[in-house]
């Protein structure tokens, strides 16, 4: 059976954000449970470590798809082979250097956290952190293999395996903390079934692509060419975790694991928010770097940027609504009276971030002409300043202050900033995107509207009367959206993809 890797990908994208985000409702609060609140910001900040960590891959991850794609679109097998050769070499003495770098990182944890952090929390921490180090470690050496899936628009094997890890994680961790609980535990666990997941992406990279990894020459240019790629990108990761992660770590030197694991909830709603974007954007990449080596025009790249940026906006749309009229109440119910904190910390950041989210098929835009380096020098400014400014401003707001200073940021730099280079320098239509986007914000204030009576609804106990609450809206949303929104083809879009899974479902019948 032939399957369409692509829409099958975007699919499979979204049914493992809303499984993610299902077992995340249900799993996060059996987390701080187990381990209290204190031990959860304890992992929370030790998670963040290890995004850090993660970006010893340098940015050659995204690189070696986009290359990798060329040659394939080329039909070029030994340039590709070659190409896999020169990366794997490079991973390999990343993962040296990480090592090293992360060896001398370790004697200093109990000096950035001595303040905040009991003793034994500090002694837990170590133990957590060589952990993460040889999990990471793993990843990034062995890392040539899912860009190598990538670049082969297998989607259906990667999300696939994606929603079977979200799935397996929690029940092995609920099972093991029947017996024993703790965030070390925890990190081994999530360690272990990493490396397994490591493992079958190996045995398919060989064994059902039949990929040879043969080393010609060295290809200087080529390197050359990579590494100034792969460093506006890694450039651009800095930024993205130092907006995302900077804070949490911020917040664990100044202000202690509670107030961590307030914003931890936060970031985590607005992880799951960016991950409906990115599940579309993130299948594109090899297809708009094939469109780009055929000489694409401004114009079909801009009708492509209009197309997602509108069925990404109609998508979030709906979660940044429902969010400012229902999140209160659903993060009082998910997580306790305790971190009520959460939702204001998650607005401050959603609602500026959704420019970017709805914009971010341009990233991928840019990756493919190879013109990341403005993002990633603007970006990378800012993501400075941000931080510079955000220790201050933590030592007396706390995750609010933080929450806020980041929203300031996106607004600059993804609202204005970005927006202008698109226009002038890569030569997207921005005015005819916002004007579409103009267009769909109508029935989502109808929408907004009609919600608020919604909230009036008081029936039973607390769950039963927010499911019933986002039941309703949602019926509304669609409708509204359906009529006064959509125009024919992302109707007929939303009408082909019912009829795919259809027909994948009766031919998958037995």
């Amino acid at each position: 059976m032939k399957i369409n890797q692509r829409r099958a990908g975007v699919l499979l994208s979204y049914g493992y954000t809303g499984i993610n985000a299902l077992v995340g409702f249900i799993y996060v609060p059996l987390l701080i449970f187990f381990l209290g609140k204190d031990e959860y910001g304890l992992y929370q900040i030790m998670g963040s470590i290890l995004v850090y960590l993660s970006l010893f891959d340098f940015g050659l991850s995204n690189t070696v798809t986009r290359y990798y794609s060329k040659y394939l679109a080329l039909k070029d097998e030994k340039g590709g082979e070659n190409l896999l050769a020169i990366s794997t070499i490079i991973y390999l003495v990343l993962t040296l250097v990480l090592i090293f770098a992360g060896t001398i990182l370790y004697f200093f944890i109990d000096d950035i956290y001595s303040g905040t952090l009991t003793t034994s929390e500090l002694i837990t921490s170590q133990k957590m952190y060589i952990i993460i180090l040889f999990n990471v470690s793993i990843t990034i050496s062995t890392a040539v293999f899912k860009s190598i899936i990538e670049a082969h628009e297998k989607f259906v094997f990667l999300k696939g395996l994606s929603i079977l890890q979200t799935i397996i994680r929690p029940i092995v961790v609920l099972a093991v903390f029947s017996i024993e609980s703790s965030a070390l535990i925890l990190v081994i666990i999530e360690a272990f079934i990493n490396i397994v997941a490591v493992a079958i992406k190996i045995f398919y990279t060989l064994n059902k692509l039949k990929v040879k990894i043969k080393f010609s020459f060295w290809d200087k240019p080529l390197f050359k060419e990579m590494i100034r790629f792969s460093f506006f990108v890694f450039i651009t990761a800095i930024m993205d975790q130092l907006f995302w992660r900077s804070d949490q770590l911020i917040l664990g030197a100044v202000s202690g694991t509670s107030e961590v694991a307030i914003f931890s909830i936060a970031s985590q709603i607005v992880s799951l928010y960016m991950a409906l974007s990115i599940a579309m954007s993130g299948v594109f990449l090899p297809n708009v770097t094939k469109r780009v080596m055929n000489h694409a025009s401004n114009s079909e790249l801009s009708e492509l940027f209009i197309k997602i940026g509108r069925i990404q906006y109609l998508l979030l749309g709906a979660v940044l609504i429902g969010f400012i009229l229902y999140g209160q109440e659903f993060i009082t119910i998910w997580v306790g009276e305790g971190f009520r904190k959460s939702y204001y910390i998650t607005l401050i950041i959603m609602i500026p971030f959704t420019i970017d989210l709805i914009q971010n098929i341009g990233l991928t835009i840019l990756q493919a002409k190879n013109l990341y380096s403005f993002r990633a020098l603007v970006f990378l400014g800012m993501a400075i300043i941000k931080v510079a400014v955000s220790i201050p401003v933590a030592n007396y707001y706390g995750g609010i202050g933080t929450a806020f200073v980041t929203g300031v940021s996106f607004l600059i730099g993804n609202g204005l900033i970005m927006n202008i280079y698109y226009n002038k320098e890569i030569g997207l239509d921005i005015y005819s995107f916002w004007k579409a986007i103009s267009k769909l914000s109508i029935p989502l204030l109808f929408a907004y509207g009609i919600g608020k009576f919604i909230d009036l609804i008081s029936i039973g106990t607390p769950i039963l009367t927010l499911l019933i609450k986002l039941a309703l809206f949602i019926i509304v949303y669609i409708f509204l959206i359906f009529n006064l929104g959509m125009n024919q083809y992302e109707k007929g879009l939303i009408k082909g993809s019912i009829q795919f899974i259809i027909k994948l479902k009766k031919k998958t019948q037995f």
